[in-house]
């Protein structure tokens, strides 16, 4: 099996919050995504990596809409009308200020994925072994 792109269809199926953008605003943002996800990735996460990217991007430009229908943005614990009284969680917040792939729920999906794929150093009997591709002694 080969490494296939996602397409638009597959991103708003994967992640129903972009049903109403563009097919070719998501396209943009697909092939935008294929600058931090390559076929060095393993290949089940290939195409999540690129969807979660790609839609991480566009929520942090305000594209898509709040998953669920009536649903509050993530974060929002509590919502009043009448004179607006929004309450929003600490944790998202903190996520919200810190920025990064943390400030929303995709970013948080692709940043697992990465993890998976390029976790870094690992530990073994002998000591540390330095990941392939990084430089040693830093």
């Amino acid at each position: 099996m080969a490494f296939e792109a996602p397409t638009p269809a597959d991103l708003k199926a994967r992640y129903p919050a972009f049903t109403a953008v563009l097919d070719a605003t998501v396209q943009y943002w697909l092939t935008d995504a294929e600058r931090f996800v390559d076929t060095s990735w393993m290949e089940g996460d290939y195409a999540p990596a690129l969807m979660a990217r790609a839609a991480h991007s566009m929520a942090g430009e305000g594209l898509g809409a709040p998953s669920g229908v009536g649903a509050l943005p993530q974060g929002v614990t509590r919502f009043k009308s009448g004179a607006m009284d929004v309450t929003i969680a600490d944790a998202a917040a903190i996520a919200s200020i810190k920025g990064g792939y943390s400030a929303t729920r995709y970013g948080q999906e692709f940043e697992r994925l990465l993890r998976r794929n390029f976790s870094g150093p690992r530990s073994a009997a002998s000591g540390l072994s330095p990941c392939l591709g990084f430089p040693v002694g830093l």
